[in-house]
């Protein structure tokens, strides 16, 4: 099992670096996996060059880095979102006062970068919610992914299916959330032929996003990607979480977009969690959403070949990852 360097992954994942069968412990404000030739820490860092860990700790994680053949030591940064991979430390110095250890300084090779250590993280509690409560999914992603930028005052009363209605809630008129790339209008719109509503548009007015006058839960369509009406899988409430989540990996300030063959796709998805809904059919005909701490992963399959991706991340040292992966970006900003 390998972690990469600067990957944000869950706790489970980070202690099992430990190998099968390690003991799990806790100290102040820490947690420890102790295995056979591997001791793995999970604590806080304020220094881009070390990790202090204080008294009192654990007496067989005491045993083991005080003892002759001390075991590789894997330190982690916990974060909001997960725990911050730092790496093998190089150095592992235990101070002691009046016989007893008083502290354990972590040192690494390469220093952490500032703008990971303190960060907030969005997590990924929605995820959980997304099979059975996409409205309740939407919500909770867009309050964390966008926690950082106010509300933009007291919005309009709004109507249609309470999907809808949940989804400019939580927008709370903030251009970021509708985004550029599929827009949200803040109205449903009548006089389609088909007495459908108008409730959106692709941001080149390629096509627009219909759904049924009628229901809790309409039915949704595309019109303009297709000689007639394409219906899309989910009904609003599950295209409202996906298409939010598209938006957050298409429109950010941060992240980019490649085209990437089946196991380019496959490493850069491996850490994340498949959002578990039926694929949508824009902007690829198979269009998945992965996510983790801080990221969305957007990949849609046009061709059997290559597949179209989109990624959004919260910190640009999420980035770390993608970029040593050898992918031809078309763009990539990471701040």
């Amino acid at each position: 099992m390998e972690i990469e360097l600067w990957s944000v992954v869950a706790e489970p994942e980070a202690l099992a670096l430990a190998g099968p069968g390690a003991t799990l412990l806790t100290g102040t404000d820490a947690a420890f996996a102790v295995g056979a030739d591997t001791l793995v820490v999970i604590g806080r860092s304020d220094s881009d060059a070390a990790m202090v860990l204080s008294e009192p700790f654990p007496e067989l994680v005491e045993q083991r880095l005080a003892g002759m053949l001390r075991p590789a030591v894997h330190a982690f940064a916990r974060l909001p979102g997960g725990c911050l991979a730092l790496g093998i430390a190089r150095d592992t110095e235990l101070s002691y006062r009046r016989g007893a250890l008083h502290d354990i300084r972590l040192r690494f090779e390469t220093p952490i970068p500032p703008d990971l250590l303190g960060q907030a993280t969005p997590g990924l509690d929605w995820l959980d919610l997304a099979g059975h409560d996409p409205v309740g999914a939407m919500e909770r992603f867009i309050a964390g992914w966008y926690a950082g930028i106010e509300p933009a005052g007291e919005l309009p009363a709004v109507t249609g299916p309470a999907p809808l209605r949940a989804f400019h809630r939580a927008a709370a008129g903030r251009p970021e959330v509708y985004g550029r790339s599929c827009r949200i209008f803040a109205e449903p719109l009548p006089g389609h032929p088909d007495g459908l509503l108008t409730f959106g548009q692709e941001g080149d007015g390629v096509f627009t996003l219909l759904m049924e006058s009628q229901g809790a839960d309409p039915r949704v369509f595309y019109d303009g990607l297709s000689d007639r009406l394409l219906p899309e899988r989910e009904r609003l409430a599950g295209y409202l979480l996906q298409a939010t989540l598209a938006r957050a990996a298409m429109d950010g300030p941060l992240g980019g977009m490649a085209f990437v063959d089946r196991p380019q796709a496959r490493r850069v998805i491996a850490p994340l969690r498949r959002v578990p809904l039926r694929p949508m059919r824009w902007p690829s005909l198979f269009t998945r959403c992965y996510a983790g701490p801080g990221m969305v992963v957007v990949i849609g399959e046009d061709d059997a070949d290559w597949y179209e991706m989109y990624v959004g991340v919260r910190q640009p040292g999420l980035l770390r990852r993608l970029r040593k992966l050898g992918l031809d970006w078309e763009s990539f900003t990471d701040g």
